[in-house]
């Protein structure tokens, strides 16, 4: 297989991207403030009618969309409608190019301002993130991923010197590319992000934004090194075993491994094997914990912890106003912290062994595979049960499943309950906002 030359519109926007681009975007006042009047002006009419004839990009399109099409989206006025302005920016200049040399100068002429407006200092957050986003939408005249945004995309997204919702942006648009670049200069270059954003520190501090970022790297993996390479692999193992890491980065890390590693990768399977047990039992554990401290909050609540300042006597239930407080069950997880339990440990199932048995870390194991596969049997049934009942009861059974048997304990088999799923006949719930197992990280 032969390699595609690159085209001379990416290598110019691959070297301008390397160029620091200087703070603060100072210039004139536009010609029209406000969106809908540059969408209604003579200029633009005559200049969408000029490309759809095949006209050139010439030097008095340039200025009029320099100075007067592309600054509106940071104008104050364009504000309260900046996703439709960003949206519209793309719709209305590249809708009806009608050459294709001069709608690649057009889109680079975007990505170019909009890339510089994303990383000047001095503009506000919402103006940066939605100038980012806009160099991700780019589009190719048949609806793909416009190539030559990813190179800008893959730097700004592993530059840690910028706010890190400019960097989720700009992952985002590095996404859209991901399942057309699995070959070649685009793959190459989404590895490099990958690689740059998983060595860095993940502190327990680390926030959601931060964690967003390290998750969708993650999960980026399998897309563009597969099988993973043994410096990435041994990356991914460190951030599964990692208890200062959030627990959602962890199984999504023991994901990509199960999913993509192989003979080549280099990992300890067994080992890997155990840490993600330890895992399972951390995430059944973390959610009885907080069921615990609901428990104690609504105990103190409701007077049994004998409150400061409630009057001698006073019966459990009764509020500090005297009257009754609503029956509730204080430790009940929510449907949804147990849905989210289950699609845990039905994700860390499948990073050992995949349902229908093809690939997994069991399958890196030879003969002692065994035990690996009948974990992952137990995980994935655990999960599936939760699914179907999203109680406590069914969490702290799942926990006495997976945690270790002590020295010498013998554990009967655990007999199903009357309505309880058979393996093979339940499948995770379609729509996500019931269950997790659809797409707990969009």
């Amino acid at each position: 297989m032969h390699r595609r030359r690159s085209s001379p519109i990416l290598v110019t926007l691959v070297a301008w991207a390397l160029v620091p681009v200087a703070g603060g975007l100072a210039q004139a006042e536009p010609k029209y403030v406000g969106w809908t009047k540059v969408e209604s002006c003579r200029e633009i009419r005559e200049l969408k009618e000029k490309l759809r004839e095949g006209g050139a990009f010439d030097a008095n399109a340039r200025a009029f969309f320099d100075e007067t099409v592309l600054p509106q989206l940071a104008l104050e006025e364009n504000r309260p409608l900046i996703e439709q302005t960003r949206r519209r920016i793309r719709e209305v200049v590249l809708a009806d190019v009608g050459d294709d040399k001069v709608f690649n100068e057009m889109s680079l002429a975007v990505a170019q301002f909009m890339t510089g407006l994303a990383r000047d200092e001095q503009a506000d957050a919402v103006v940066r993130v939605n100038a980012m986003l806009l160099v991700g939408e780019l589009k190719t005249r048949d609806g793909r991923p416009w190539p030559g945004a990813l190179a800008v995309l893959a730097a700004a997204a592993g530059d840690k010197a910028l706010p890190e919702a400019v960097r989720i942006a700009a992952l985002a648009g590095v996404a859209r590319h991901a399942d057309k670049a699995a070959d070649g200069e685009g793959a190459e270059a989404i590895r490099k992000v990958v690689d740059s954003i998983l060595a860095e520190p993940g502190p327990a501090d680390q926030g959601v934004e931060g964690e967003w970022i390290v998750t969708r790297a993650v999960q980026l993996v399998p897309v563009v090194a597969k099988p993973i390479p043994p410096k990435l692999a041994a990356t991914l193992a460190g951030i599964v075993a990692d208890e200062a890491r959030p627990i959602d980065v962890r199984v999504r890390a023991a994901g990509s491994l199960g999913g993509a590693a192989d003979a080549s990768s280099g990992v300890d399977a067994a080992a890997l094997v155990e840490t993600i047990r330890k895992l399972a039992v951390t995430v059944l554990e973390t959610e009885e914990k907080a069921a615990a401290s609901r428990r104690f909050e609504e105990l103190y609540r409701r007077g049994g912890g004998a409150a400061p300042g409630m009057a001698p006597g006073m019966p459990p239930g009764i509020g500090f106003d005297g009257q009754p407080l609503p029956v509730i069950d204080p430790a009940a997880p929510s449907e949804q912290a147990c849905r989210r339990v289950a699609w845990r440990l039905y994700a860390l199932g499948a990073a050992i062994l995949s349902a229908d048995g093809k690939q997994g870390l069991a399958t890196l194991m030879g003969d002692a595979a065994g035990p690996a596969k009948e974990l992952a049997k137990q995980l994935i049934e655990e999960g599936l049960r939760i699914d179907q009942t999203p109680d406590e009861d069914a969490l702290l059974d799942a926990l006495d499943v997976v945690r270790p048997p002590q020295p010498g304990e013998k554990r009967a088999a655990r007999p199903p309950k009357a309505d309880e799923p058979k393996e093979g006949d339940v499948k995770p719930a379609a729509d996500p906002n019931a269950s997790p197992f659809g797409n707990p990280f969009p």
